[in-house]
């Protein structure tokens, strides 16, 4: 069992080691050294099984290596590689080999017998080696063959028991050695009486003088380790780090320095990565005094559970941030918007509370009919909340955006600072979402939303009337804004005076819209006006249309599409009510009655195209007659 060989003097080892296994690649390379037989290998060899992950090198194996290695491995753990025999030609192959273990996350263990600094190795290896973390198990003390003895030996004679406790032993071989040497023996030699005279006074001087080179041997490599890590502060220190739990122990007992420097080694790996994060963060997000803060505390160790969760808070309002901004129209902000003289109350609202001179809590509601502007004042809020409050998160949907995904869009403006909600009407019906369970879950944060009727059934809340803000119809000022929106966008003629009858204009955008497209196809029609053949010419005309059709009837080419032409399925009371109602919309924009016909099948189109100067189309079983200009 490696229960076994686990003491008091190797635990710390042993423990890191673990730390090491869940995550390959972090601390890199690991550097063990102790005395020969102090258990380095026997720690290894328990944890790391030698297989497909684990390339396992004694220092005869690792010289007959050919470099670069093809196998990729997890692990790759190097044995007393004091005891390699290096040369130059090899040193640089597998130094090489050695980098890119570390580059591509492969963990390298290293065992040694010396500290790094009295490795006698080519510079190349040392400088890797010193580049990672180093953990020394040092020699054993009076407790830690006792601890060792009664674990491992349990049922040894009290002589023999008291004797190995009392040894010069140094490392768990040793110590093992002794015993069973005592046990080989017969047991200890009787103790000496307290009087002692003579040769045995010289021979007690004797094994105290050879006791003294050991004692101070041990304090010399004590007081080795407790001067780098001295030099590992000083190096911490000037990086920025805060090393004051380090000062603590420094001068203390060097198992101690020794736990702490592991522990603080692995934190200062963990800040390392906060900062990495911590940098890919938008720093609008912060103020001035939380950046300073955040900064401040990437080099103290002792706040890494308060940095990670900062941080990673950070991280999630950073994408949120970044997924709604692609939802804005960012060159339709408040200086953009023109509300018209019935529509300052709703400007005023959207500026006083872009400078937060009214509540951020609570809902507020903009109404209006379709194309009167509801999206665009609801997207100037965004814009302006976006640029002037970073530090804020905006959530801005409507139908399209929420149409995939109700639920986990609902979900995701939930963790906004600022809701803005378009078209709640047209999500509640059309989009078949339920909106009442998010504004009452959301009702203690602020959301602005736009609707074209009363939005009591869809938020299920009951509004203040001075929360609540109605748009009037575009006034004429407004509309020649939306008409240089349309004619800059489409594809328009620029002759025509499309203001010319726009105050005739009844509604918003969209009729504005359409206006401006009748207004366009007009242009040919007025020009020949006065020129609009009279019925008895129209009669003509259809007779001599019928006439070509006959023709290429005859010729076989569109016979079965005109006989299904013939029989069409709509009533003609149908076609004459649509023809009418169609009528009806074109005289609000003024437009002049057209003689029309129904549209005959698409093989005849283009057949009759020309009669006495006058250009014919055939749609929807009508004619439709313009002059030739």
């Amino acid at each position: 069992m490696m229960d076994t060989y686990i003491f008091e003097f190797n635990k710390e080892i042993f423990d890191f080691l673990q730390k090491v296994v869940e995550s390959p690649g972090k601390y890199n390379p690991v550097y063990i050294f102790g005395k020969p037989g102090s258990g380095k290998s026997t720690i290894i060899r328990s944890i790391f099984k030698p297989g497909e992950d684990v390339l396992l090198l004694k220092p005869s194996e690792l010289a007959d290596l050919t470099f670069p290695l093809k196998e990729e491995y997890r692990y790759v753990i190097i044995l007393d590689i004091d005891l390699v025999s290096f040369n130059d030609d090899w040193v640089k192959k597998f130094f090489i080999q050695f980098q890119d273990w570390i580059d591509a996350g492969t963990q390298v263990i290293v065992t040694g017998s010396q500290p790094p600094d009295k490795l006698d190795i080519p510079e190349r290896v040392l400088s890797g080696i010193r580049g990672g973390v180093s953990m020394g198990i040092r020699k054993l003390m009076r407790k830690d063959r006792e601890e060792i003895v009664s674990k491992m030996f349990p049922d040894l004679s009290e002589d023999i028991r008291d004797s190995a406790i009392q040894s010069r032993s140094e490392t768990i071989r040793e110590l093992i050695g002794y015993i069973k040497s005592m046990e080989i023996g017969g047991g200890a030699e009787e103790k000496t009486e307290a009087h002692l005279e003579g040769e045995q006074f010289r021979d007690l001087v004797k094994s105290l003088e050879e006791d003294m080179p050991s004692i101070t041997q041990e304090r010399s490599i004590e007081e080795e380790l407790r001067e780098e890590y001295r030099a590992k502060l000083y190096v911490w220190e000037m990086k920025g780090f805060n090393c004051e739990r380090l000062k603590k122990v420094i001068d203390g007992p060097i198992e101690d320095i020794t736990r702490e420097f592991v522990s603080f080694t692995t934190d200062v790996q963990r800040l390392v990565e906060l900062q990495r994060r911590y940098g890919l963060i938008d720093p609008a997000l912060l103020t001035d005094e939380e950046r300073k803060e955040i900064e401040t505390d990437l080099f103290n160790p002792d706040k890494i559970l308060e940095l990670d969760r900062r941080i990673g808070e950070l991280e999630k309002r950073s994408e949120l941030k970044t997924n709604f901004s692609r939802y804005l129209d960012w060159e339709k902000g408040l200086d953009s918007l023109v509300s018209g003289k019935g529509n300052q109350d709703v400007l005023s609202f959207i500026k006083d509370f872009v400078e937060k001179k009214i509540e951020w809590a609570g809902v507020y509601g903009i109404v209006g009919k379709r194309g009167y502007g509801k999206t665009h004042h609801l997207n100037a809020i965004a814009v302006e909340l976006f640029r002037n409050h970073p530090q804020v998160i905006v959530g801005y949907a409507g139908l399209p955006s929420l149409i995939q995904n109700p639920e986990g869009m609902l979900a995701t403006l939930s963790e906004c600072d600022i809701i803005l909600l378009d078209d709640v009407d047209r999500i509640s019906t059309k989009g078949g979402v339920d909106l009442k369970p998010f504004f009452k879950k959301n009702s203690n944060k602020c959301i602005i939303f736009t609707s074209t009727r009363s939005p009591e059934g869809i938020t299920g809340l009951d509004i203040p009337d001075n929360r609540l803000f109605v748009l009037d119809e575009p006034d004429i000022e407004v509309k020649k804004a939306m008409l240089k929106v349309i004619i800059e966008m489409g594809d328009y003629s620029k002759d025509v005076d499309y203001e010319e009858g726009l105050e005739k204009v009844k509604g918003g955008f969209y009729e504005v819209e359409f206006y401006a497209n009748t207004k366009s196809r007009r242009v040919v029609v007025e020009e020949a006006e006065e020129e609009i053949p009279s019925e008895e010419k129209v009669e003509e005309i259809e007779e001599e249309v019928v006439e070509e059709v006959k023709e290429v009837e005859e010729v076989g080419e569109v016979e079965q599409v005109v006989e299904e032409q013939l029989s069409l399925e709509e009533p003609v009371e149908k076609i004459e009510e649509e023809a009418e109602e169609k009528a009806v919309e074109e005289e609000k924009v003024e437009e002049p009655e057209k003689t029309k016909v129904s549209e005959p099948p698409e093989e005849i189109k283009g057949e009759v195209s020309k009669i006495e100067g006058y250009d014919i189309n055939i749609e929807n079983v009508n004619l439709r007659i313009t002059k030739e200009l």
